[in-house]
């Protein structure tokens, strides 16, 4: 195990955010500027055996050795925490180990907006983070706990699958609750939550019909929601979440999520000019405007909404682009590459600004 231990010590050290790991093959890390291959001996099928059941939770390995695939946590005392998933590929093992920064930089230091953190201090209703794998979601949602832990008395249950970042009771009383250890499924321990007198329930994220309309259900009973969903944008988060339901039912969830959104948080990670990484977010607050639009079903008008609104706190990516190219922060190449609209982000480099129009 020296060398797995080796391999993790570099990966702490060169602050990665992934590590690949599979038989035959080089180590790679995944940094803010791609994946590397590492310097190590390839792995082999009895060496990676024996590393994936030293980290492999008991009550995971029979499912494990059925199903060749398997997520857990796995903490180490020397090199902290990481997300792992294993895999057979080619009939041959490999792993992915997402690194879990547990100590986070200073909230204002995270580049996120500071509306983010006024959404987490709601008392009720929905907030949703929107964005792909690796766009920094977890981090975001970890700095709104932060937040409260910092600042607010309140009862937090976590959701998660596995957990990933730790928290210590500050100003918060803090559960975290890992399906397939502490509870059976994120439903279930949904239900539970309801029960344990809870002020936010974090789910690590929507994945189904049933958990969407339980988070929505624990909304509008009196507690507030914080979670995540795999969509690109802050306003396609209302039909994100009703592609989960079938037709029948979308018009009675549109017009219940209608009554409990806070907000919807996309974000993007983007490479800065001094060779780090910017969240550049897009925001959708439930103002009285945004709920309109989407109990009448009108989802196709929100980012209009979100353009105009801009003294309610929301921004667009096109936006948030223009101003990070403007605080000398991303380059313009990049601000193209991840904006909604190239069209209108070049007109406002030009000083061409045209009004979104009557919402």
């Amino acid at each position: 195990m020296r060398l797995f231990d080796l391999i993790l010590q570099d990966a702490v050290n060169e602050d990665v955010a992934d590590l690949h790991i599979k038989e035959d093959e080089y180590v790679h890390f995944r940094m803010s500027r791609g994946l590397r291959d590492r310097d190590f001996p390839k792995p082999t099928k009895k060496w990676i055996e024996r590393v994936i059941f030293s980290m492999c939770p008991e009550h995971f390995v029979e499912d494990f050795k059925k199903d060749r695939e398997v997520d857990f946590s796995y903490f180490n005392p020397k090199f902290g925490r990481f997300r792992v998933n294993v895999f057979s590929q080619t009939g041959k093992w490999a792993m992915a180990m997402r690194y879990i920064k547990n100590d986070l930089p200073p909230i204002e230091k995270l580049g996120i907006n500071p509306i983010c953190l006024k959404l987490a201090e709601a008392k009720r209703g929905l907030t949703l983070l929107a964005g792909i794998t690796g766009s920094g979601k977890s981090t975001t949602m970890a700095a709104m706990v932060m937040h409260l832990n910092k600042n607010f008395r309140r009862h937090i249950v976590t959701i998660e699958d596995p957990v990933e970042m730790m928290f210590a009771d500050e100003q918060c009383v803090i559960e975290q609750r890992e399906v397939g250890l502490d509870t059976m499924s994120f439903n279930r321990a949904l239900k539970s939550a309801l029960r344990e007198d809870p002020d936010l329930v974090l789910v690590g994220e929507m994945r189904d019909a049933i958990s969407i309309g339980a988070a929505m259900r624990a909304a509008d009973t009196g507690a507030m929601v914080l979670s995540t969903v795999h969509t690109r944008t802050a306003a396609s988060v209302p039909g994100r979440l009703l592609d989960f339901f079938p037709e029948e039912e979308r018009e009675m969830q549109r017009k219940k999520y209608s009554e409990v959104i806070v907000g919807a948080i996309a974000q993007r990670m983007c490479p800065t000019l001094d060779g780090g990484m910017v969240p550049a977010q897009e925001i959708m607050i439930g103002t009285p405007l945004v709920k309109q639009k989407i109990f009448d079903g009108e989802l196709n008008k929100l980012p209009a909404c979100i353009e105009v609104s801009g003294d309610d706190g929301m921004i667009s990516f096109n936006r948030y682009m223009y101003n990070l190219v403007q605080e000398g922060r991303i380059s313009k190449k990049v601000a193209y590459e991840n904006c909604t609209s190239a069209q209108q982000l070049e007109m406002w480099f030009q000083g061409i600004e045209i009004s979104a129009g009557i919402v």
